[in-house]
């Protein structure tokens, strides 16, 4: 079938309705905001030309949008006489979802090389980009995707999202994302409540409509830090009227996008104590290299308006560059994270089968200040953002997946587990390294990347 399809665009292609080598612009990839079926299905084309034919490695034309990402930033130096109270340690991985290849059979030694690392942060959390209504039928997604998708997990899936028991697990996902709704409102309340009952946190979305329970506040080791999320689309997924604070919604793959509710969640953790803020949101063009000028500008005018500290941004699949953007509003720097790709997944695009980990260390002090009553002030800052490629190791078989890991670059004691792979892997693995380093490495500092680079 995949094979058919991506004949079919090659016709298309001979013909000339081909789509490339550079974004459109006007495309926000959002079923719920087209006009009509024609609209529907222009746009449909436009997304399987970048899933099965050709992937977009520019950015929009005369956007320099890749000039501004492929330029390292420093961090930003700690205060003069800075004293460190308090320190912690932030991983976030990017999209769980529910693949056909996600199950215990294939799945049980996913975490075995990595589960110690990635869940041994003081807060880990992720995007769960499914329901988790156990009432209702599992349902993955296909691996050729001709039609509407309705996901829902069953409870071995989240075992296996949440690190197969072996681990403390997951501390907040974000529920905020274009699957929020597959199975109504009542699968998203039922996801809730299964959250609840696990002692997970929750970004994006409340059973109340409160701004409270869809913006925790956590405490780690004495830093607090607030989260907040929102998705581009719920796909074809309808929010009752007078619901509309239950699944957060912002339309930021569309111009002039309206952050009011987000920007007020923002200033709401910082009342309630936050130290740092991080926006977890689900938008952006899906296979590209680049973040779209639409939705790049959107987050930078969020930044502008809310002061939020870190954008940790998904949706695209597969890693995009990061960035650190200076807001002449707030007069301060803004980490952006595009997209971290899939997380726990296993799409058919092989981009997709390159993960980033986001590892932030985080610290809390006081420093020398003239300018303050008692000659201290106190500060929180990001001391280090480091972005972990890790390779999505498949086993094949008949062509099906018969065993998946997550497989470092390099062990505790710096050999290349890479080298265990098999011939077919290996040479995938040379394909996604080389999408790394030419798309996703040059927008990384040496301290921000812990890189394929020997």
């Amino acid at each position: 079938m995949v094979t058919l399809v991506r004949t079919l665009y090659r016709f298309l292609d001979f013909w000339g309705y081909r789509h490339g080598p550079y974004p459109e612009p006007h495309q926000h990839e959002d079923p719920g905001s087209m006009r009509d079926r024609w609209h529907e299905t222009r746009s449909g084309i436009y997304l399987g030309s970048k899933y099965y034919y050709r992937p977009l490695v520019l950015d929009e034309k005369g956007s320099g949008i890749r000039d501004a990402l492929h330029t390292p930033h420093a961090p930003d130096p700690l205060p003069l006489g800075f004293q460190v109270e308090h320190r912690m340690s932030l991983h976030a991985g990017g999209d769980l979802i529910p693949y056909q290849a996600i199950h215990p059979q294939v799945c049980q030694h996913l975490w075995d090389e990595t589960g110690d690392d990635f869940f041994g942060a003081d807060l880990v959390v992720a995007n769960l980009e499914s329901p988790a209504d156990f009432q209702r039928p599992y349902s993955p997604a296909p691996e050729v995707m001709l039609s509407d998708m309705l996901f829902n997990i069953d409870r071995a899936t989240w075992d296996l999202f949440n690190g197969s028991g072996r681990w403390r697990g997951l501390d907040l996902v974000s529920v905020a994302n274009n699957h929020s709704l597959d199975q109504g409102m009542d699968g998203l309340e039922a996801t809730l409540d299964f959250l609840r009952s696990q002692q997970v946190a929750y970004a994006g979305a409340s059973r109340s409509g409160s701004d409270e329970e869809s913006a925790p506040v956590l405490d780690r080791n004495g830093i607090r830090l607030g989260f907040v999320g929102a998705t581009f689309s719920l796909n074809k997924g309808v929010i009752p009227s007078g619901f509309e604070g239950y699944c957060h919604v912002v339309r930021m793959n569309e111009p002039n996008a309206d952050w009011t509710s987000l920007v007020r969640q923002v200033h709401g953790t910082r009342q309630r104590g936050a130290d740092l803020v991080v926006a977890l949101l689900h938008g952006g063009g899906a296979y590209q290299a680049f973040p779209g000028s639409v939705f790049r500008n959107n987050v930078h005018r969020f930044c502008d308006e809310s002061g939020v500290d870190l954008v940790i941004a998904g949706h695209p699949h597969h890693p995009q560059p990061v960035e650190k953007y200076h807001s002449k509003v707030s007069g301060r720097n803004h980490w952006i994270v595009y997209s971290l790709g899939d997380f726990v997944a296993y799409d058919i695009f092989k981009w997709s089968h390159i993960t980033a980990w986001l590892r932030v260390e985080i610290l809390k002090g006081s420093y020398p200040d003239q300018a303050s009553p008692n000659g201290q002030s106190e500060a929180t800052c990001i001391h280090r953002l480091e972005l972990t490629p890790v390779y999505v190791e498949a086993i094949m078989r008949e062509q099906r997946v018969e065993s998946l890991r997550l497989k470092r670059i390099h062990d505790k004691n710096g050999v290349k587990s890479i080298d265990s792979l098999d011939e077919a892997s290996q040479i995938e693995f040379k394909e996604v390294r080389e999408f790394w380093d030419r798309w996703v490495q040059p927008s990384l500092t040496e301290w921000s990347s812990n890189s394929f680079r020997d």
